[in-house]
């Protein structure tokens, strides 16, 4: 049991990341943008990460780093954790939610590629296997099996939330060779990437929206909700999971988030579900199951 809890911490990052549909759909109904989402997350995400990070050592005990570490969290935060958001929701407005989705989720393919690169891991059969799964899984899950058009900036942009999301999981390897705390890495990562949002985004329009709203207040206690449930625990599971799984196994276990959307998409927010999103949601399940049986003879 020992062997699969870093599996299930990969497992329930995936699945609290697939919450944040309902979040961005209560957001957006009242007008919310998808940078005016992503700041909301990744800020109150921050807070929560760093007052966590303050009271586990009793300080700043936990800041200090070496000068290789902190470029490591800055990078981190800027070119993995904002620019996903980022490129993902940019490529939502060029393609469609359902090509974006797909496009997200070719980062275990890079991840593969860095981890021969960086850890000289090998591509095995079973993680091709599963990789491809999981991805005709995603793509009947998302819908795209009906046909939708994307532009050649929402496929650039759609990669580049996949490369962007990839390096997390090796620089969190990268990171915990020189440190001991793993909250470190998370809290400091979210920190900086909570600084590049507020930059890009009007702040000024998130104020104005949630004094609109019919109670600001309950609005309000909403936002670190968010960032707690779809960004501060998943991001703390997986860099957990990491100690016990491999990043390009983890980036596949986390497949799973699609499926969750897709899940709740149709029990809570009542959007249409066929049968090929039946049949996608079980290729997902199947790619995971493999994975896991990997997992117990490594």
């Amino acid at each position: 049991m020992k062997n699969k809890i870093p599996v299930i911490y990969i497992l329930l990052a995936g699945i609290l990341w697939g919450c944040s549909c309902l979040f961005v759909s209560k957001l957006t109904a009242l007008g919310f943008t998808p940078m005016h989402c992503t700041a909301i997350r990744i800020t109150t995400a921050a807070l929560i990460l760093n007052i966590a990070l303050i009271i586990k050592g009793k300080g700043f005990k936990y800041y200090k780093m070496d000068f290789i570490s902190f470029i490591l969290v800055v990078f981190t935060g800027w070119f993995s954790v904002l620019s996903m958001c980022i490129f993902y929701y940019l490529a939502m407005t060029e393609t469609s939610a359902a090509v974006s989705a797909i496009l997200l989720y070719t980062a275990p393919l890079f991840v593969m590629i860095m981890s021969v690169i960086f850890f000289k891991e090998k591509i095995t059969a079973m993680k091709i296997a599963a990789f491809i799964i999981a991805i005709a899984g995603c793509a009947l899950v998302s819908g795209i099996i009906s046909g939708v058009a994307a532009s050649t900036s929402g496929i650039i942009f759609g990669i580049l939330s996949a490369v962007s999301y990839s390096l997390y999981g090796i620089l969190t390897t990268f990171f915990m060779k020189r440190n001991s705390e793993r909250l470190t890495f998370t809290a400091v990562s979210f920190a900086f990437a909570a600084i590049g949002a507020l930059m890009l985004t009007n702040v000024k329009e998130i104020i104005d929206l949630t004094a609109q709203a019919d109670s600001p207040l309950k609005l309000i206690a909403l936002y670190p909700v968010f960032g707690l449930i779809t960004a501060v625990l998943p991001f703390v599971f997986y860099t957990k999971g990491l100690s016990g799984v491999r990043p390009d196994v983890a980036s596949i276990l986390a497949f799973i988030e699609p499926m969750t959307a897709a899940v709740l998409g149709i029990a809570v927010l009542r959007q249409p579900f066929d049968f090929y999103q039946g049949i996608g949601i079980g290729l997902i399940v199947v790619s995971i199951l493999l994975l896991n049986t990997k997992q117990k003879n490594t």
